[in-house]
């Protein structure tokens, strides 16, 4: 009984060992022992046609329960499946889509099984992705010093193109940035603001603040300076009447140095055509470069002037 226990059982044992762990590692992959079951969460991915964007609420994630088989790669590695809903081919509009196996991506090798997927259905809402450029509103808030007023307001940009559903952006006209606060100025002001976008599915093109520029000065008056000569740009052409009188917005100051000179009212002659001769034309009236930005042009009087070719009544 030694001898055997000696011969058969002791000699070789380490090797006899491993046979005995391959031979066990062996049976329980033929027998298919069932693996472990687990509930992981896994990221939602939803493929979208060109142009299109969701609109509705969805999960990011979905819980899934699986179930790995016996000495499965899954133990070794921290590789998990997604879940992909694919609406490349889909309109605009609400799609149910149910969840199934089927839209679980699995990791070649991994030995799984997708025994459930919570939710089971999802509902999408899909809209065509649109842009349009609007005007940039600059909230003014306070008033400027007593006697003083604001003159003009600009911007920089003006305008920008605004990106979204189009459910959002349809209705759009104008977006406005932050409010702006003059109480007190009585010189002209700067800022630099930001876009105040409340619509988080709405995005613009402007990567930076807008420049505000705001033109503060002495309140003004409503003043008619007459016998503002009026010409046509091309000698061959003669306007009637050949004086205007233009009403501007100026303070008491700009008006102290501001004569008929200081006005430009031309006729553009370019487009005219001869046979349509005489005609009624509206001058473009300019004040002077230097004063421009204290004065602004209320009224012309005539509105029209009539335009002939020279030498004939």
């Amino acid at each position: 009984m030694k001898r055997f226990f000696r011969e058969y059982i002791l000699e070789n044992w380490t090797l006899k060992l491993i046979a005995l762990l391959l031979a066990w590692i062996l049976w329980l992959f033929v027998r298919g022992e069932p693996g472990p079951v687990r509930v992981v969460a896994v990221p939602l991915e939803v493929e979208l046609p060109l142009n299109m964007e969701i609109t509705s609420e969805r999960p990011t994630s979905v819980e899934v329960t699986l179930k790995w088989a016996a000495f499965s790669s899954m133990w070794f590695s921290q590789l998990l499946p997604s879940c992909v809903i694919d609406l490349a081919g889909a309109d605009e509009g609400k799609h149910v889509v149910d969840l199934t196996s089927e839209n679980l991506r699995i990791p070649a090798g991994s030995g799984i099984e997708v025994l459930q997927v919570n939710p089971a259905r999802v509902t999408l809402v899909l809209e065509r992705t649109v842009s349009k450029e609007v005007p940039i509103v600059v909230p003014i808030r306070g008033e400027p010093l007593a006697g003083f007023e604001v003159y003009s307001k600009s911007l920089r940009p003006a305008k920008t193109v605004v990106t979204g559903p189009r459910s959002h952006i349809d209705s759009v006209s104008e977006v406005y940035t932050e409010a702006v606060t003059i109480n007190g100025q009585k010189q002209p002001v700067q800022f630099f603001v930001n876009l105040n976008l409340k619509d988080n599915a709405m995005r613009t093109s402007l990567a930076g603040p807008v420049q505000v520029a705001i033109q503060i000065g002495p309140r003004r008056s409503l003043y008619t300076i007459d016998r503002v000569a009026v010409s046509a740009e091309d000698a061959a052409y003669t306007v009637a009447p050949r004086h205007l009188a233009v009403e501007v917005l100026a303070s008491p100051e700009s008006m102290h140095n501001l004569t008929a000179a200081d006005i430009k009212a031309t006729v553009e002659t370019k487009a005219l055509r001869s046979s349509l001769l005489p005609v009624k034309v509206k001058p473009l009236v300019r004040i002077s470069a230097n004063i421009s930005g204290e004065v602004t042009i209320k009224d012309v009087r005539p509105p029209e002037v009539t335009v002939r070719r020279s030498g004939v009544k």
